[in-house]
């Protein structure tokens, strides 16, 4: 018998935005365990968003042994490692981290964003990468932030990191960046693959603290002994290398085929398409996909579910204390409220907290609630909230598909958090105007980490195209016809309240 024959176990780490999740699957795709711990992010400035490196790791170890105490988890039934992140750029140095996680939110590298549209050229940038000069989404604005701001940590610096590598890099004392986030760092060339020379140069960044790419299925290292003590995994599991939180749910939706698409809504929202050959589209996000021969096109909006956290948290103490009450979670309460308030609200949200990226691609904008009255009511402001993101969804849909391939688009999968919410994918089918699968497991990231790391170790029971299976039992949404209509109305509204006040932000 070979070493992965007696295994019948794999683990999925996900490190998001606001929590971290770590779930086992067996080798038929079932969830066996799992666990989840939030953390908050850091806002030394305003405009500043980082998070604390050290939290990412706790939290893993935390969920893991979560999983080893109340489900008796045997770690040493563990075939293979798979980890998937949020981004953010942080910096490390030998055996010690140089700096926080920098994230998709901070709006710091204003001026480097300037620079390098001067000294690189957005033109060129974009004929390299696919990708257009942006901060936040990408690692190198960040990286001319700190050569500029700090250069005393960049001399400390062995590699700049991304979460899921730091994840790796602590399992298995190596180094790397997974190839769909390389796609993402503005310094890699979308069609011959590897860091480009010539942006690196004309960057001005130092070569040496770029870490190895590797493909997202293959394999980094093996978990250290030091790793297995602090974790309670087994001495000697492969890691590998992963991939962006994106591509690991989008994989799991069972987006396999050229012109494949899938929505996810975690704290950011994201709708992906991937086909056989790269996308060069503006304010596109483009990059390689999982697996070989193919690539994703991705727009983002990046105030999806982390908008509803924010109106929970900041006005949403009744709420907490009626779930309470109620013996059910604050965001089912919230599910509850938006059933009370009608489709036909005049509230308008713009969910552009932190700015945003697809399809305005404006970071000064910020969020607006537009239409409030003596009659809206708390559920009118849930329900706005909502619509607001499916409004950016559908409006990050038209930017990225041709009508044709829209048009041709029967069902679409939609996965993440908001699997959970009924009402949510309701108001997504009737906005977008087309059916819905709610897929049954909203934890998607974690189950596409499973999927690459069973491709890594020759796995045959999942293969690249397992999430197929999770979308054919997923809960259909049709549109409702009678709402049509008006979400059209309410629809063209949104779009004209950023245009006419853009000027203001």
């Amino acid at each position: 018998m070979t070493k992965t024959q007696t295994k019948d176990l794999l683990l999925g780490i996900d490190i998001g935005t606001t929590g971290a999740k770590c779930s086992f699957y067996n080798f038929e795709g079932q969830k066996v365990s799992s666990g989840y711990q939030e953390y908050r992010m850091i806002h030394p400035k305003e405009d500043w968003t980082e998070q604390d490196p050290t939290k990412w790791w706790t939290a893993v170890k935390e969920n893991i042994q979560l999983c080893i105490d109340v489900d008796n988890i045997d770690t040493s039934r563990v075939a293979c490692i798979g980890v998937s992140s949020t981004n953010a750029v942080m910096l490390m140095g030998k055996n010690k981290i140089v700096y926080n996680g920098v994230g998709l939110h901070d709006q710091r590298a204003v001026q480097q964003e300037i620079w390098l549209k001067e000294h690189v050229g957005d033109e060129r940038a974009f004929n390299i990468t696919g990708n257009n000069i942006v901060k936040g989404s990408f690692a190198l604005p960040t990286l001319r932030w700190f050569i500029d701001n700090r250069p005393d940590l960049i001399d400390d610096t062995e590699k700049f990191l991304i979460p899921n590598g730091f994840i790796i890099k602590k399992l298995t004392d190596e180094y790397s960046i997974d190839n769909p986030r390389s796609g993402l760092s503005l310094m890699n060339d979308l069609k011959n693959g590897g860091w480009s020379d010539e942006i690196i140069e004309k960057a001005q960044i130092p070569k040496d603290i770029l870490p190895p790419i590797f493909k997202s299925y293959e394999i980094v290292g093996e978990v250290t002994k030091k790793a297995a003590k602090a974790t309670g995994l087994c001495e000697g599991t492969p890691v590998c290398a992963g991939a962006i939180d994106t591509i690991s749910a989008t994989l799991a939706s069972g987006v396999y085929a050229p012109l494949d698409a899938a929505i996810t809504i975690g704290s950011s929202g994201r709708i992906c398409q991937i086909n056989n050959k790269p996308y060069f589209k503006q304010k596109v996000l483009s990059t390689p996909y999982a697996f070989d021969n193919l690539y994703a096109a991705v727009q983002t909006t990046d105030n999806a579910g982390i908008s509803l956290k924010w109106f929970r948290d900041t006005f949403g103490k009744m709420v907490f204390q009626d779930a309470l009450n109620a013996g059910i979670s604050v965001y089912e309460q919230m599910n509850r409220l938006c059933a009370k308030s009608l489709p036909n609200s005049h509230l308008i949200f713009l969910p552009y907290l932190s700015g945003e990226k697809s399809p305005i691609w404006d970071p000064n904008a910020r969020g607006v609630f537009f239409g409030i009255s003596l009659t809206s009511s708390y559920s009118d402001f849930i329900r706005a909230i909502m619509e607001g993101v499916a409004f950016s969804i559908k409006h990050c849909i038209e930017n990225l598909l041709d009508t044709s391939n829209l048009n041709n688009l029967s069902a679409v999968p939609i996965g993440g958090g908001i699997a959970n919410s009924d009402i949510w994918c309701q108001i997504f089918a009737d906005i977008l105007q087309r059916p819905i699968i709610q897929l049954s497991q909203e934890e998607t990231e974690t189950l596409g980490d499973i999927i690459i790391a069973a491709h890594a170790i020759g796995i045959k029971d999942i293969k690249p195209d397992f999430g197929k299976k999770l979308a054919e039992k997923g809960n259909l949404k049709l549109p409702n016809k009678a709402t049509k209509d008006l979400y059209e109305e309410k629809f063209a509204k949104y779009k004209e309240l950023y245009k006419s006040i853009s000027h203001l932000y």
